[in-house]
């Protein structure tokens, strides 16, 4: 294990980036699953994961809630410096793999769009922030950044 350093400018880049990304995400989400949010906030067309969320599998939505707010979770403890973000993001990365397999499976079978939201889109986003975070965390972690 790298000798801690003084923390690097980008970590501070990195966690802001990240938690507004998978902060807008959770807002998205919170908006989604109470009713009364969705009447009072309405976002624009395509935005919005309450039709979504409703067309996935059981397994496919929790992995997606799961990759949402585990990313959230990883992002605050990656701007707050905390080495426990690699792990956390790794978790995110994994259900959101898991999420993708799901936008996979509708792609292959002509369902590109659903709703507003394309799901193969939506779930690779996911899987691609959580998964440059995690990436971002573990080098700056290796290298005694984090």
């Amino acid at each position: 294990m790298a000798e801690k350093q003084a923390r690097s400018v980008l970590v501070t880049v990195f966690g802001v980036v990240g938690t507004a990304c998978f902060g807008f995400l959770a807002l998205e989400y919170v908006i989604a699953r109470y009713g009364a949010l969705e009447a009072l906030v309405a976002l624009p067309p395509p935005l919005g994961l309450g039709d979504f969320l409703g067309t996935m599998p059981d397994w496919s939505a929790y992995a997606v809630t799961s990759g949402i707010w585990l990313g959230l979770l990883g992002a605050v403890l990656l701007l707050l410096g905390d080495r426990a973000s690699v792990l956390v993001l790794a978790l995110a990365f994994v259900a959101s793999l898991v999420a993708s397999v799901w936008g996979a499976l509708v792609f292959v079978q002509g369902q590109e769009l659903m709703t507003t939201i394309r799901p193969l889109e939506y779930v690779s986003a996911l899987l691609l922030g959580s998964f440059g975070l995690w990436l971002y965390a573990r080098t700056a972690k290796r290298y005694g950044r984090l």
